[in-house]
């Protein structure tokens, strides 16, 4: 297919670095689009690469949606969350039963699999919509034939609002393979930013509490919840990589040789991807031993002066307890000096106690 077509091949340099989102998709606020039908949940509808009449006159309806005999792929994306757009999924689109209930299902892991000439892809990316968990990982459900391409949202999604940008300008791609090409490698560079916001706040926490010696409490749970979120992140950035990579080693009819190689950058990025989450969540781990080592020590070694002070101190209060009984016999007891030769020995004694206690390294 055309060169034009993958965006990855241009704007993607075959190094180790992480990319920037706009390496793949351009990195913009981009407005949201009117549905085609919005009760009904048929957001849009286009011949790839994109008309823009299509989108100006919405001139697409549920009847125009069935599966294309030739020409480019027709781009169906639907409002998963409307009954009207799962009963035409199931129903009416020609779809097999198995791969409709899985772009429905409600828990869904990156996976791909091949169903005669169409392939099933679930993906998940982050989800950058206002009020997101910030560990929250969203899944994007394709359904990619040579004639058609059907994508599902539950949430709006910024690699799929950038494509349509694309299709209403008649640049989008014009086979389902390069379209999953544009979707594998922006989830993938979209990861970019997060992972770089983690590692330098992990950083900024180890500077803080292992350079400095502090143990803010604050510091603490942030770090937790660093681990926290490169835990999730990578309960499901593992499986994406390993889906993109039987995507490339077993390759569909419908992606090109073209296709697979571009694949393979969004597949290396992927993992690159994992294994910077796997860092960080080893890094997080240590750091927490690290920071409760160190706890330990300074409550151990508060604990420690402690029974020193107090051993100290025991036979010093033996002695005053003594001399404070009420019977006769008490030694000094007439002495005008008396008060002041307790406090000597007192003192003597604590002195011997120390020097006792620095031979023995107990101090």
């Amino acid at each position: 297919m055309p060169e034009a077509d993958h965006p990855l091949s241009l704007c993607w340099p075959h190094t180790h670095r992480l990319p920037r989102s706009s390496d793949i998709l351009p990195d913009m606020d981009i407005p949201p689009i009117t549905p085609f039908d919005a009760e009904g949940g048929l957001v849009f509808a286009t011949r790839m690469p994109g008309e823009p009449g299509d989108f100006d006159e919405k001139k697409r309806g549920w009847s125009d949606l069935g599966y294309p005999e030739s020409g480019p792929p027709l781009w169906v994306h639907l409002d998963l969350t409307r009954p009207h757009s799962q009963s035409w999924l199931r129903s009416e689109s020609g779809v097999d039963p198995i791969v409709a209930e899985s772009l429905l299902a409600e828990e869904t892991r990156p996976r791909v699999q091949e169903f005669g000439e169409g392939v099933l892809v679930i993906l998940r990316g982050i989800n950058s919509n206002p009020g997101a968990e910030h560990d929250e990982l969203i899944a994007m459900r394709l359904w990619l034939e040579p004639t058609r391409i059907i994508t599902l949202r539950e949430y709006r999604f910024q690699t799929i609002a950038a494509l349509r940008v694309r299709a209403q300008k008649g640049d989008a791609p014009t086979t389902a393979g390069g379209f999953l090409v544009a979707v594998a490698g922006s989830l993938a560079s979209n990861m970019s930013p997060t992972i770089v916001n983690l590692e330098e706040r992990l950083d900024e926490i180890e500077e803080r509490m292992l350079e400095h010696e502090t143990d803010d409490p604050r510091w603490r749970s942030q770090l937790a919840t660093i681990r926290r979120q490169a835990i999730s992140y990578r309960r499901h950035i593992v499986p994406q990589r390993d889906a993109l990579a039987r995507l490339v080693h077993n390759a569909p009819a419908i992606l090109s040789t073209r296709d697979q190689a571009e694949l393979r950058v969004a597949m290396e990025q992927s993992t690159r991807v994992a294994e910077a989450l796997e860092e960080m969540r080893d890094r997080a781990a240590v750091t927490q031993e690290e920071m409760r080592a160190r706890h330990d020590a300074r409550v151990g070694k508060t604990v420690y002066m402690l029974t020193v002070v107090a051993t100290i101190a025991l036979p010093l209060g033996l002695i005053t307890g003594l001399l404070g009984i009420n019977v006769g016999g008490i030694p000094l007891e007439g002495s005008v000096w008396g008060f002041a030769m307790v406090c000597l020995i007192l003192v003597l004694i604590a002195i011997g106690q120390i020097v006792l206690f620095k031979f023995m390294k107990w101090l």
